[in-house]
């Protein structure tokens, strides 16, 4: 496989996280945003983060069918060059 059918799947599949985050954190979308909580007690620092998954199952998603379509477009190409 070709360095760029390689990279675009795994770029798209970044990229639809990334952007699938920040809309559901502008909007408030709880299924599709990531949340942080830091609170300073007397007794420590209490950290917490979490988040959804479904951006993340959604661009894995989006990767594995990119990359599908790009092998066929490239077996299509090798068997029209015969």
């Amino acid at each position: 496989m070709k360095k760029k059918a390689f990279f675009l799947p795994i770029l798209s599949s970044f990229l639809v996280m990334v952007l699938l985050y920040t809309i559901g954190n502008i909007f408030k979308i709880s299924y599709l945003s990531w949340t942080f909580y830091k609170e300073n007690p007397s007794e420590g620092v209490v950290f917490e983060a979490g988040g959804s998954l479904i951006p993340v199952l959604i661009g894995l998603i989006i990767g594995f069918v990119l990359e599908g379509i790009l092998k066929n477009k490239q077996k299509d190409d090798i068997d029209l060059s015969r």
